[in-house]
């Protein structure tokens, strides 16, 4: 266990931070050399994502996918990228961040912000999904997100993840401006943010022991727990929605597209989800939520 934290510990703490003062196409040129994990732990997980991937090739709607390794492997250079963004993203100039990441939509971001009401970017666990925040925050758009606590009344997290997010988290609020929140904190947090008229990204796909209460909305043929937060706090707050998806690009470049939903609370969210179901099927391999297939998501039979 000691030597499986000081390698997940090299790899988090040391590897990616130093790689982030390369020029950038070196940095993710380097980057896939090393997991953010250690052997044992991504053989595990990965172990897990490939069944859960599996489990819905085999019981629902989603395409077969012919090389499932190489699927893996695609995941495992996301990853990869991702580690090194918490790094190299938060200290670069805007005219850099053109280079890694092209946003399409942000001009429903700023048509709804005149309405008043704040609004509730609705994201998901799906490629680098942090490029949302950096990359409206080096646009000059104030935003917050809702994310997990990172402290120890997390019991999932051991003191190089509570260290790397810690540390990732205050980058990102350095580039974002907006409220931090987590799910520790207040809910009435984000009611406030958005009554001030603030951005609020949340993720969709959240999936802790701390959520009590599920949709069980449809999804690839069958249904799959989500959290009823957002539709609740848009219905309460009349806070309008935008879905926001990061894609990958050519090499180590992504996109962000940000789509407009027109209806608020749980109509409004429904529709998020199938967006988001459309891209899960498109780009399988860029979900980071495979692993909880058994206990998230269930077939017709």
């Amino acid at each position: 266990m000691q030597f499986r934290q000081i390698s997940k510990a090299t790899r988090l703490l040391l590897f990616y931070r130093a790689i982030s003062f390369l020029p950038i196409s070196i940095g993710y040129r380097i980057a896939p050399i090393l997991y953010p994990m250690d052997r044992n732990f991504k053989n595990k997980y990965m172990g897990q994502w490939k069944k859960g991937l599996k489990i819905c090739i085999e019981e629902a709607n989603l395409p077969c996918i012919p090389d499932i390794e190489a699927c893996a492997s695609e995941h495992l250079r996301m990853l990869s990228y991702e580690a090194l963004d918490s790094y190299l993203v938060p200290r670069i100039k805007p005219v850099y961040m053109k280079r890694l990441c092209k946003v399409y939509g942000t001009s429903h971001i700023k048509a709804t912000l005149k309405k008043g009401n704040g609004l509730i970017i609705v994201t998901s666990h799906f490629c680098r999904v942090n490029m949302i925040p950096y990359s409206l925050g080096h646009m000059g758009i104030k935003n917050g997100f809702l994310s997990q606590s990172v402290d120890k009344d997390n019991p999932y997290l051991d003191w190089v993840d509570r260290y790397y997010l810690k540390n990732k988290l205050k980058k990102i609020y350095r580039v974002t401006k907006g409220p931090g929140i987590t799910l520790k904190d207040n809910p009435r947090l984000i009611y406030k943010a958005l009554e001030k008229n603030a951005v609020m990204s949340i993720p969709m796909d959240a999936f802790f022991d701390t959520i009590k209460k599920f949709y069980h909305v449809p999804f690839l043929g069958g249904t799959i727990r989500m959290a009823r937060g957002i539709a609740r706090i848009s219905a309460k707050t009349k806070a309008p929605m935008v879905y926001a998806v990061v894609k990958p690009e050519k090499k180590w470049q992504v996109r962000v597209e940000i789509s407009p939903i027109e209806q608020i609370g749980e109509e409004g969210f429904f529709i998020s989800v199938k967006e988001f179901e459309k891209d899960v099927m498109t780009m399988p391999c860029q979900w980071w939520q495979w692993p909880y297939m058994e206990s998230m998501w269930q077939g017709k039979s």
